[in-house]
């Protein structure tokens, strides 16, 4: 099995000012009125996706290189996979919001540093309990126009519903893309995952497991710690139910993505991240 670990890749390009016009206001969840595709985009064999649409949106770098994505759940936390930041240093992560193209650098992207990793007891062998928080060293303020993510309700169930993963993996042609993707999933019962290729055992109750059993679309290596992500409200909010963990290599039939399952964490986001301050709704 492999984590969704992205190869990591440098950039050294800057463009001028883009169009790119991130959303304000104090409700999670709101992107831009573009509705969102089924299964239109996506990660792999996909197009290119609007970073307007997902301005929570985040790309981890270390040391200058992107290694995975996260997402902005309020004023000053980074939601990711623990795989991704486990053992490395907090201070050489710079994250970087409203960029839609990881090797060009807009002027207008968002950029803070990390001051803490957070883990909750991480079980590397079984991918379990992969999540993470990044503190920023700076809040977000309004005027960098952003809009964090909503935060699904504990316990909530979504089996048989389906989101939309993002993020910046490996494409079907094996390289690792540039832009933002995204694809939209079925997310399965761990009852269905477990009977997939994967051992029962492997599927814990704090995974979620999401994609096509006939494989051909799925997330991939650069797309961990990325948001699985659903519509919460009829005013279109859109709330995290999953963290981009691991899987067997990428897009296989009968193994279908593994992501951490939110719900499962909320109590322990709330508690880890009381000094920020969080939106409404």
């Amino acid at each position: 099995m492999r984590r969704r670990k992205a190869l990591r890749a440098s950039f050294n390009k800057t463009v001028g000012k883009s169009a790119i016009l991130g959303a304000i206001g104090t409700v999670c969840g709101k992107h831009d009125s573009i509705p969102l595709l089924p299964n239109t985009l996506r990660v792999i064999g996909g197009n290119t996706s609007d970073i307007n649409r997902f301005p929570w949106m985040a790309a981890l770098f270390y040391r200058e290189r992107f290694t995975c994505g996260g997402s902005l759940i309020n004023d000053r936390y980074i939601l990711t996979a623990a795989h991704c930041v486990a053992r490395l240093d907090a201070a050489s992560f710079e994250v970087y919001l409203r960029r839609p193209n990881i090797v060009v650098l807009n002027v207008d992207a968002v950029h803070r540093r990390v001051s803490r990793i957070i883990t909750n007891w991480y079980q590397e062998l079984r991918n379990n309990n992969d999540v993470a928080l990044l503190l920023l060293k700076d809040p977000i303020r309004k005027e960098d126009g952003l809009v964090p993510i909503c935060l699904p309700t504990d316990g909530s169930n979504f089996d048989g519903r389906e989101a939309t993963v993002t993020g910046w993996g490996t494409t079907e042609s094996g390289e690792l893309s540039e832009h933002l993707q995204q694809l939209t999933v079925p997310i399965l019962t761990n009852q269905q995952c477990r009977k997939s290729g994967y051992f029962r055992f492997q599927i814990t109750a704090k995974m979620l497991c999401a994609g096509y059993l006939e494989g051909g679309r799925d997330s991939c290596q650069g797309d961990s710690g990325g948001p699985l992500q659903l519509t919460k409200s009829e005013a279109g909010q859109q709330q995290i139910v999953g963290v981009v963990s691991w899987g067997k290599e990428c897009a296989q039939r009968n193994y279908p993505g593994v992501y951490a399952r939110v719900t499962r964490f909320v109590s322990w986001i709330r508690r880890h991240t009381r000094d920020a301050c969080w939106c409404t709704g």
